[in-house]
């Protein structure tokens, strides 16, 4: 692999990149245009009131909190009934949500800040995945892994300088976290990333394909941790923690701007019932491992780690857009501050410490003095 050095030319990726933008923009912008539904609560078979939220159907690694926000009532009590859709490509789900065809999005802050510079009108409103305080010690609760095959000729991360050729790396999506913690690890390593190839695969297509040799590297998550270890063949070469600290795993919980204008209710009870569930996520990690294991259909240690409450840091989430606009993923004319992408408007809802507060409607209000919860 070349060593880092100036270039007189810009990449040949970033010049790819801007082009996609554009093309990104006038596809955001019409897809936008058919996203400005306005939810009603409806009664349900048991005669109570929901609103009826939609999102695709989760197989990977965001499913926990779904999965539990349903089994343990989180939704219900909240007053929410949540539709699946069917699964979605991780490259088409912003797009669905867009056209209004499904309501709930959920990424990593570079992914949402590539979306809103390429037009997206689109708006974090809770951190769902964190990485662990440093005082949780469990490898299996980190965002992310790097693993080589253990027979194979990158058995640590300093092999990357001497491979041969272009090394495959497995990845979900463009723009998502493996590629932000890797331009990381380049850097680090003072490598540039011409010998460097994005494989799109889903986590459990890429355990498949190290099993073959196909991929060099793939970049599992949580639930699929265990089944990666079960091939007998994985070598971890370094997790996202080591990389990027705390701030490797965040992601936010979003919403169209003009779903959000329309319907602050459904925000307000999504944000509540998803933080209540993250929580328990937390709290329970062997029923929610069991749970995920049943809903996705591989063997779960563990899953994601979440943020207890749905507030964010600023300057964690610019961390974000400014790791999406070094690697040439946003283009250097367009600016983006944290604002631009997420807001503090409904953070309060899922603070582990609101109870359900209402006003003389029947809207979730924030009471004067804050309430604990059970009280």
């Amino acid at each position: 692999m070349t060593q880092n050095k100036q270039q007189s030319t810009p990449h040949r990726g970033v010049i790819i990149r801007i082009l996609a933008m554009a093309a990104a923009g006038l596809l955001f912008s019409g897809c936008a245009k058919r996203g400005g539904k306005v939810i009603a609560a409806t009664a349900n078979a048991e005669g109570q009131q929901v609103y009826k939220v939609r999102t695709w159907s989760r197989l990977d690694c965001s499913a926990a909190p779904f999965i539990i926000g349903d089994r343990a009532g989180f939704f219900k009590e909240a007053g929410l009934e949540v539709v699946y859709t069917g699964e979605v490509a991780s490259a088409q789900r912003l797009a669905t949500v867009l056209s209004g065809d499904n309501d709930i999005y959920g990424a990593h802050p570079n992914a949402i800040a590539v979306a809103v510079a390429g037009g997206a009108p689109i708006k974090g409103v809770a951190v769902g995945d964190h990485e662990p305080g440093w005082e949780i010690t469990d490898p299996y609760l980190e965002h992310m892994w790097w693993v080589s095959h253990k027979d194979g000729s990158l058995k640590t991360i300093e092999d990357f300088k001497t491979f041969p050729g272009t090394i495959k790396m497995q990845s979900i999506s463009r723009n998502q976290c493996q590629e932000l913690m890797t331009d990381m690890l380049l850097d680090r390593l003072g490598l540039l990333k011409e010998n460097l190839d994005y494989i799109l695969l889903p986590d459990i297509e890429g355990i498949q394909s190290l099993k073959q040799r196909l991929v060099d590297i793939i970049t599992p998550h949580p639930p699929f941790f265990k089944a990666t270890e079960e091939t007998g063949i994985a070598n971890v070469l370094i997790t996202s923690r080591q990389i990027a600290g705390l701030e490797g795993g965040t992601t936010l919980y979003a919403f169209t701007e003009e779903f959000i204008k329309n319907n602050p209710e459904v925000v307000k009870r999504f944000v509540y019932a998803i933080k209540k569930a993250d929580r328990y996520n937390n709290d329970n990690p062997e029923i929610s491992a069991k749970w995920t294991e049943e809903a996705i259909g591989v063997p779960v240690r563990a899953n994601h780690w979440h943020a207890r409450e749905a507030k964010f840091e600023d300057k964690d989430i610019q961390f974000w857009i400014d790791g999406a606009k070094k690697s040439g993923a946003i283009p250097p004319n367009v600016n983006l501050v944290t604002a631009d992408i997420a807001i503090h408007d409904f953070e309060v809802y899922g603070a582990e410490d609101y109870a359900l507060t209402y006003d003389d409607r029947g809207n979730l209000t924030v009471p004067g003095p804050r309430l604990t919860a059970g009280n």
